[in-house]
């Protein structure tokens, strides 16, 4: 079992979501602080939620028109990271796609903001994503109703 401590050995291409997500459940805030102050862990974690969102992807449920997610991680040492989320609605016969960049090339359906700590906790299941945005805990910019079905439009990991 991974441990967050140890979180520089764990092969972000072997852990499976399950697993990410009992390891974000454990984590006290105070090694997830630990880990996401350090600007190269804190990068690491990220590329790596982003780098597996592709798979977690349910073409089935993706909005009939091409949708791009911008996501605001707030609370950086460098500052806030901003990654882009892209999914192709279907068209014609071609089955909707989902890429992810950390350069945002489209105007965004939505935009989330949130801690680093609050967005591990939205992407692990550990958190619900209606009572963040009733707490403030998250922000959201733009299309409310896209927003809404994204735990839809992904696959969800539990603990």
């Amino acid at each position: 079992m991974a441990d967050i401590d140890n979180i520089d050995n764990v092969d972000p291409e072997t852990i499976s979501p399950k697993e990410f997500a009992r390891l974000i459940k454990d984590a006290s805030p105070a090694q997830l602080d630990a880990v996401l102050d350090d600007p190269l862990r804190r990068a690491a974690v990220l590329d790596a939620v982003f780098n597996r969102m592709a798979g977690q992807f349910r073409p089935d449920s993706a909005p009939s028109r091409d949708s791009a997610i911008h996501w605001r991680i707030t609370g950086g040492p460098n500052g806030d990271d901003v990654y882009e989320t892209w999914i192709t609605g279907a068209h014609g016969s071609s089955t909707p796609e989902c890429s992810t960049s950390k350069e945002p090339s489209h105007d965004p359906r939505v935009t989330l903001a949130m801690s680093a700590d609050q967005f591990l906790a939205l992407v692990s299941g550990n958190s619900s994503p209606a009572m963040m945005l009733i707490t403030g805990k998250v922000k959201l910019d733009g299309d409310i109703a896209f927003a809404a079905n994204l735990t839809k439009i992904f696959d969800m990991p539990t603990a």
